[in-house]
């Protein structure tokens, strides 16, 4: 069969996906967030309870995203409708009496949220089965163990595709180039024993030394010099990366592209440091990182198009394929095989 963008967002929206980082979204706060072009209005009660809904006021179709926590009610801005934590509405200010009927029928469309590793996630259809069965989100113990450092990065806006933010991220010969000023001080572009297998759960993982030259001109800090990289993808779009340094320090992190639009993401991302790490703090660890990120974001968003073709055409974009796009190949693969396998689920 041929696969097409609404396909792909059809099985998206029974997936978890990213829309902030819980630490963001204290009691009382109230933001907006697209995901997979469903606008949300996303709030966090006193109880801690978030609501995850449309952001259209079922009245007249103000944004709730614009709205406010009132009495631990989420208020319109517009008329002053208020809702309760589970979406049902418990005010119509305009009328003398209160009509239960109206009321009943002013219930907001509300989605499925969870919390883990210190996001909140949403599932814009919880019911229906992916391949066969619900997604759930990947085991990451580092992030739930306490002798580990855990952090949470920034999110970052994407003007691209959701899989370009994943093939950079993949990617093992672009550091030399576009990270030359960080992560890539001292690679090199040519890649070495890289390792690819198919998992059992249709993912992915690679095994790869990461490409460090040893330069006596060149001398990396510590993020920047040779070690073990394992990345471990999970479909459709939660990447883990397992750094592991030659004096066993070990750092994990993980980037989630959450899809805003067919041609815009957010980058969800974290990372996890291994107890007595010999290396820079965890907080110049993540000013680090920011960098790295934004020089992809650069990357992605200077490519054309701006997302990668779900359907490649021989002939066409692409087809310069070197050994360094092995394991990008992979994930578009693999997705393909994951997206018509749900198809015929």
């Amino acid at each position: 069969m041929t696969l097409t963008e609404n396909v792909v967002f059809s099985s998206l929206r029974r997936t978890w996906q990213p829309v902030a980082n819980s630490a963001d979204l204290p009691p009382g706060r109230v933001t907006g967030y697209t995901l997979l072009e469903t606008a949300l209005v996303i709030a966090r009660f006193a109880s801690g309870r978030v609501l995850a809904a449309d952001t259209a006021c079922p009245h007249k179709g103000a944004r709730l995203s614009q709205g406010c926590i009132r009495d631990d009610e989420l208020m319109c801005p517009y008329h002053g409708w208020r809702f309760d934590a589970g979406g049902a509405c418990q005010s119509i200010p305009s009328l003398l009496e209160p009509n239960a009927e109206k009321q009943a029928l002013s219930h907001l469309n509300v989605y499925a949220v969870q919390e883990r590793y210190g996001f909140v996630w949403v599932k814009l259809e919880a019911t229906p089965l992916l391949n066969g069965q619900l997604h759930e989100l990947p085991a990451v113990p580092e992030f739930e163990d306490p002798r580990w450092t855990y952090r949470m990065g920034p999110p970052m806006a994407f003007a691209a595709g959701w899989r370009r933010e994943v093939e950079n991220y993949l990617d093992m010969s672009h550091f030399a180039f576009a990270h030359s000023g960080t992560l890539g001080a001292s690679a090199d572009p040519r890649i070495r024993g890289m390792d690819i297998k198919v998992t059992p759960d249709g993912g992915y993982q690679m095994d790869a030394p990461f490409p460090a030259l040893q330069s006596t001109h060149e001398l990396p800090g510590k993020l920047q010099s040779a070690h073990h990289r394992m990345q471990r993808g999970y479909l459709p779009n939660f990447t883990t990366v397992r750094q592991s340094f030659h004096d066993g320090d070990e750092r994990v992190l993980v980037h989630i592209p959450s899809p805003n639009t067919r041609e815009s993401c957010t980058c969800f991302w974290s990372l996890a440091i291994s107890p007595g790490f010999k290396g820079p703090p965890p907080e110049a660890q993540i000013e680090f990182a920011i960098k790295v990120l934004d020089e992809d974001r650069g990357m992605c968003e200077m490519q054309v198009p701006r997302e990668v073709p779900i359907n490649p055409v021989r002939g066409g974009w692409g087809v310069l394929v070197m050994p360094g796009d092995t394991l990008a190949n992979t994930f578009q693969k693999q997705l393909r095989r994951w997206l018509t396998a749900d198809t015929h689920a």
